[in-house]
């Protein structure tokens, strides 16, 4: 049987777990812990954590910008002891309730080209690429810019 995730707003508690996700997953792309505490209290958006056991196995910070009438996943990321247990799943299925929630017509993100595993979550839950931005990442990689449109 698979962990049962709860899947629930971040806290500023919850900065040092999701930083070590964060330095895991993303290295000198990371974000500081002030970013996190902006992200979780002031920003205009949602910020989830999946938690199993009292701990973070994984987040997403997503942003609202009305003038494009999108959600901007601004960042996302799974602990590597908790990939492959359909976190990520968990995650995009709270992005796109969010979503339509708030009558938003598409989500978008951006990358990494080489992030296999992500970019196949994404184009298996409706993500098209429509550009790619060269040079993106810290290390010189590029991203894909993806999206999909918002439906019920």
């Amino acid at each position: 049987m698979e962990p049962r995730f709860i899947l629930r707003p971040a806290v500023i508690n919850d900065i040092p777990s999701i930083m070590e996700i964060e330095q895991i997953c993303f290295d000198l792309d990371s974000f500081s812990k002030r970013q996190f505490a902006y992200l979780i209290s002031q920003a205009k958006g949602y910020f989830y954590v999946a938690e199993y056991q009292q701990r973070v196995g994984g987040y997403f910070s997503a942003l609202i910008n009305q003038r494009a009438c999108s959600l901007r996943i601004y960042s996302i990321a799974i602990h590597p002891d908790f990939r492959g247990r359909r976190v990520g799943q968990l995650l995009i299925d709270q992005i796109i309730v969010i979503a339509l929630k708030e009558s938003l017509k598409k989500i978008i993100l951006e990358v990494n080209v080489s992030n296999f595993p992500a970019i196949y979550l994404y184009e298996k839950n409706g993500f098209k690429c429509t550009s790619v931005k060269d040079n993106y990442y810290h290390d010189g990689s590029s991203a894909y810019c993806m999206q999909r449109p918002v439906t019920e």
